[in-house]
């Protein structure tokens, strides 16, 4: 009986990541910004199954379609950012997953996976090197995302990796570096400040008077 019941709940997954990928595959390519996967009516169901699976499925049993399946839902999911909640509560799941995520092209959940782990109860060692493979993606958000968690868990590679970001002369790298030089109280926020006042970009200069007179 067990058995069958576990047949069902992954047949009802599949049928669900179907439903939306069919719904995807017709949605306008140059509608595909912001919000769009919330146009999508059937997310109750399709958050049911998710839950249910990762309630039921022990983690070890799990197909490589699975986890493909899993993974691309939790992206899509990057707006409320829930799913990957839930999936964080099961450390079988999030344990799991997160070598998969980090190897996946899935941008938009590798982002969720960095902040997740930055908030999750995982061991330092675990957390630091899923963090540190993060923080070199080629995806700019991730990275950032990643750098944002490094300084939450106290990494000791944060400051360096600062400095890295600020070197990269992004606009938004040079944001976050300032927010976690100051979040770790870096002995290199006073220069990085002064560097970010002489950069000149309106945000980058917003940022760091924002930090002055806080």
């Amino acid at each position: 009986m067990r058995a069958l019941c576990n047949q069902v709940m992954d047949l009802t997954l599949k049928i669900e990541v179907d439903k939306f990928r069919s719904w995807a595959s017709e949605y306008p390519e140059d509608r595909r910004s912001g919000e769009w996967e919330c146009d999508y009516e059937e997310w109750p169901s399709l958050n049911s199954a998710f839950l249910n699976f990762i309630e039921n499925k022990v983690p070890s049993e799990l197909t490589d379609a699975e986890i493909t399946d899993l993974i691309y839902v939790i992206a899509r999911d990057n707006e409320m950012e829930e799913l990957v909640e839930d999936v964080a509560l099961k450390d079988g799941f999030f344990k799991l997953l997160i070598p998969h995520v980090i190897k996946s092209t899935e941008n938009e959940a590798k982002w969720q996976f960095a902040v997740a782990i930055g908030e999750s109860t995982l061991s330092h060692t675990i957390a630091e090197e899923a963090l540190l493979s993060l923080v070199n993606d080629s995806d700019e958000y991730t990275s950032r995302r990643a750098l944002q968690s490094l300084g939450r868990i106290g990494s000791e590679q944060t400051e360096r990796l600062c400095i890295k970001a600020w070197d990269t002369n992004h606009e938004y790298q040079r944001i976050m570096a300032l927010s976690v030089l100051k979040e770790i109280e870096s002995k290199e926020l006073s220069r990085y400040l002064d560097l970010a006042l002489i950069d000149g970009r309106k945000y980058v200069v917003k940022n760091a008077n924002e930090i002055i007179n806080a």
